[in-house]
């Protein structure tokens, strides 16, 4: 019958149009047919918006002069219905003609009043309320519910489309106490063949873990929303008048908004809630279900035609969580500016052998749904090594800001700086990252390592003291553990400036199977050397027989500077035939033999090149023949020039920022 009358009032709307519209003679092409076929098309659309007393682009205007009240009747009473509706607050049942003024009329008279500031809002459509509809304009027509994205672009053509539950807002999200349009429920809109205007949206709720599906709105929601994004696009109180028991579920209907969704395209609106400002403790961890029953989505296609969905119901579940103060969290993670695992060569102060506000960690501190004050804080600092070098101070900075200094405790090992009455404040939903830094004393040739953070020692409950708002404990979570820095007070200062691997060759079995390999693997490393602290001593050649030096970059030995990789694993044997780099001029030849002498504050780049082959004289390199092959760079040797004495710096070993890629290898 629905259909029936939709082609009814085509029907007529057609025969409207054409007695408004005379044909032109010369109308004989096709082309020009068509064209006036597509323009009586949307004129019909437009009547049929008009009779179904849908959105129009024009609207009407009434202004209201009659008091009216339970029992008023007329054509001000369906203006004053239509006009409700328009701003959401009035849904028309269906079946229901408009003209009568009864208590569904008299409950949306007062929503507007009370959204209006009007007092007493008891829904009595008097000379005050009058006044402020009029001065609006009164109008009965126009875009419904304040929002449209646009005109049907498919008159007279007849669509579908189909509804679905949309990923995002998954289950699991917490409703607050106080929350504000906080969106539960996405639903996902498709159109085929012609743009659709989504105008009406019934949401089942319940409480899914416990009895009595009407406490969702009488305990724990006040308003229900329709939302593009961050836009309304309708809403409704909740309450026993607008919401509807049938059997025993309960449903609310949003409707008075005109919503297009072009075809082809894909749209999600949400369903948001505000909560109550408060509850009682009994609802704190419930689960509850908003959802979208079969076909409880209706919208109108170009044609003129309701089109529903979905084809079977689909629901979220969200818990309602204490009072947004009581669930203030602060978290602990490691920001990513932490400085790299590296060697640091310590030149200041008079002894030359001091390093001050070295930057050692910068770690995150997040704050979720309160502001969270830290009024106390613990920083823990690992010293290993030849433990000559010692920390005297340890520095927090926001920013370029000085939160706070404070003296080094402890044992000779294990260390700490604890900071007292700060008072640092993170704002909600806010990340906030302190900056820790160390003055460094008595460095030495010897190696010293430090590594400091928050909580990675020292139980973070116990680390961090905080409190919300409202000054009551909260207690952080997680942890943040800055880098190996290792200390001296000459060496050289290494930077991994670039590093790739190749293969080449003919693998095992090609061309024919128990064919010889040639392959090979090749790995380049261009490393950077700057002399800190003093003259540094470089073996200049791999092979160099110097006892005392040896080589720069070794492939052999206690000095072997190359790891290779089966597979992420350390390979027992690394293969390697040879490895070769040259140091240029800049550092100048010396005594002892194959070595330079670079000068203090200069730098060198080095091209290190470590290869692989695929068979040995002895036959194929069996253990290389499957997995995957990567070569890390873990060890530079040096000697100061004062003594001689060779040194390496190995803070690079296992890390694989110093690795090359896994290749397949031979």
């Amino acid at each position: 019958m629905k259909l029936k009358s939709k082609l009814f009032a085509s029907a007529v709307a057609f025969t409207m149009v054409l007695s408004m519209v005379a044909v032109p003679v010369s109308a004989q092409t096709t082309t020009e047919l068509q064209a006036m076929i597509n323009n009586l098309l949307a004129q019909i659309a437009q009547l049929q918006a008009q009779i179904a007393g849908g959105a129009t682009t024009g609207g009407s205007s009434t202004t209201f002069t009659t008091d009216l009240t339970i029992g008023s009747t007329g054509a001000e009473v369906s203006a004053l219905q239509t006009w409700l509706v328009s701003k959401g607050h009035l849904v028309m049942p269906a079946g229901v003609a408009m003209g009568y003024f009864g208590p569904l009329t008299q409950s949306a008279v007062a929503k507007y009043q009370v959204s209006a500031g009007i007092t007493p809002a008891v829904g009595y459509f008097g000379p005050i309320t009058r006044a402020k509809v009029n001065a609006l304009g009164g109008t009965t027509g126009g875009t419904t519910g304040g929002t449209t994205t646009g005109g049907i672009t498919t008159p007279g053509v007849e669509g579908t489309v189909t509804v679905s539950l949309n990923p995002s807002p998954a289950s699991g999200v917490k409703l607050y106490e106080g929350d504000s349009k906080k969106q539960v429920l996405g639903i996902k809109l498709e159109p085929k063949t012609s743009d659709i205007s989504i105008q009406r949206i019934k949401v089942d709720l319940d409480y899914t873990s416990g009895t009595g599906d009407n406490l969702l709105y009488t305990k724990i929601a006040d308003k229900i929303y329709v939302m593009d994004g961050s836009n309304v696009l309708t809403s409704s109180d909740l309450n026993s008048t607008t919401v509807v028991k049938d059997g025993t579920d309960y449903f609310v209907t949003l409707s008075g908004f005109n919503y297009v969704v072009p075809a082809g395209s894909t749209k999600v609106l949400y369903i948001a809630l505000d909560a109550k400002t408060s509850w009682d403790s009994t609802y704190d961890a419930g689960t509850w279900t908003l959802g979208v029953p079969e076909n409880g989505v209706r919208g109108v296609d170009g044609a003129g035609i309701d089109q529903y969905g979905p084809a079977t119901a689909f629901t979220r579940t969200f818990t309602s969580t204490a009072d947004l103060l009581d669930s203030a969290a602060l978290s602990v993670s490691l920001n990513s500016a932490t400085p790299a695992t590296q060697q640091v060569i310590c030149t200041s102060g008079t002894d030359s052998d001091e390093c001050e506000g070295l930057t050692v960690a910068s770690v995150d501190f997040k704050a979720e749904k309160d502001a969270v004050k830290i009024t106390d804080l613990i920083v823990d600092i690992t010293r290993g090594g030849a433990n000559v070098a010692t920390s005297s101070t340890v520095y927090l900075y926001d920013g370029s800001t000085l939160v706070g200094s404070a003296s080094v405790t402890g044992t000779l090992t294990a260390k700490i700086a604890t900071f007292s009455d700060i008072d640092w404040t993170v704002p909600a939903d806010t990340t906030k990252t302190l900056t820790v830094k160390i003055d460094v004393i008595d460095a030495a040739l010897a190696a010293d390592t430090f590594v400091a953070g928050v909580a990675n020692v020292t139980a973070v409950a116990t680390a961090v003291t905080a409190e919300n708002s409202s000054g009551t404990a909260v207690v952080a979570t997680g942890s943040a553990t800055g880098r190996t820095v290792t200390i001296r007070n000459v060496g050289p200062e290494i930077t991994l400036v670039s590093k790739s691997v190749t293969t080449s060759g003919v693998p095992q079995g090609a061309p024919f199977s128990g064919g010889t390999s040639t392959s090979t693997l090749t790995a380049t490393f261009n490393v950077r050397v700057k002399a800190m602290g003093a003259d540094l001593y470089l073996g200049k050649v791999a092979s160099t027989s110097d006892a005392t030096q040896g080589p720069a970059f070794s492939m052999t030995g206690a000095t072997n500077s190359f790891t290779l990789y089966k597979s992420g694993a350390a390979a027992t044997t690394n293969h390697a035939t040879s490895t070769s780099y040259t140091i240029s001029s800049t550092c100048v030849d010396s005594t002892p033999a194959e070595t330079c002498t670079l000068a203090e504050g200069s730098s060198v780049d080095i091209s290190v090149v470590y290869l692989v082959p695929g068979r040995l004289a002895t036959g194929l390199v069996t253990d290389l023949a499957t997995g995957l092959y990567a070569v890390g760079l873990e060890k530079v040797n040096w000697a100061p020039a004062s003594s001689g004495a060779i040194q390496s710096s190995t803070f690079m070993a296992g890390l694989t920022e110093w690795r090359t890629v896994d290749v397949s290898f031979p």
